[in-house]
């Protein structure tokens, strides 16, 4: 049997949304589990409380004072260290499904190779991994999870909540929802179009590729529940918003 190693990631979840934790509102048995199997770190501290130096320590191991990433829009270096590269360079297999974000994401102009890789057709390598498949918050960024929404259905995209402005010169900050809150919106996508049901697909038949006598290193890695908080429509009943303590 070969080393295995799932590094699982939500984007933005706070500390007391996870049952082990003493959350009480969302239901996350899954995550219970692992701490109630493994080892619960309530003391850990992220380096940073943005995307991407954030990702960029996790990936490097560094400080961002070190990787000098040190807001978001601000490259990863090329030549920054990789857990991963380090790892395959060891003779493990690698993965990345779901959002990097080493590099600036808003890039219609495909200046940074992240965002050229679904562009391309290609699937890697990247800073290490063998495989990529890239997600974002939705599917108007060029990634490889807004291609494959396009070509399941050419009309789902539209239930998202807008990132852009329509004049596509400033971020979208209005409001929608129950609430009007900024940045909500009912989204009326079936829940196997998106993002979080394809990054959970897209990590298992990955995992299906390897044999069971190779040593693998897989990020799974989840946009949501960063916002913009435009989950399917379907499953708005889980949770009632009104029971959150704001």
């Amino acid at each position: 049997m070969g080393r295995k190693i799932l590094f699982i990631t939500t984007d933005q979840m706070r500390y007391d949304a996870i049952g082990a934790n003493g959350g009480n509102v969302a239901r996350t048995p899954n995550i219970d589990s692992f701490a109630a199997d493994g080892i619960s770190y309530d003391r850990a501290q992220p380096q940073n409380v943005v995307c991407m130096p954030a990702r960029s320590s996790m990936i490097t191991g560094q400080y961002p004072r070190t990787h000098a990433v040190y807001a978001n829009g601000v490259p990863l270096p090329s030549d920054a260290p990789s857990i991963a590269a380090y790892l395959n360079e060891n003779g493990y297999k690698t993965a990345l499904l779901g959002k990097a974000h080493f590099e600036p994401a808003f890039d219609f102009t495909n200046r940074w190779d992240e965002n050229k890789f679904a562009a391309a057709g290609s699937t890697g390598p990247h800073r290490g991994f063998d495989y990529i498949e890239f997600a974002m918050h939705g599917p108007e960024l060029p990634w490889h999870y807004g291609r494959w929404l396009k070509a399941q259905d050419k009309n789902a995209w539209k239930g998202y909540y807008p990132l852009m402005r329509a004049d596509g010169k400033a971020l979208n900050d209005a409001g929608g929802g129950d609430t009007g809150a900024p940045q909500v919106a009912r989204n009326p996508i079936a829940r196997e179009l998106y993002h979080t049901d394809w990054v959970a697909d897209r990590t298992i038949e990955w995992l299906k590729s390897v044999d069971t006598s190779e040593n693998f290193f897989c990020w799974m890695s989840f946009p949501d529940p960063h916002h913009p908080w435009d989950p399917p429509e379907s499953e708005l009943h889980r949770i009632n918003w009104r029971d959150l303590d704001l």
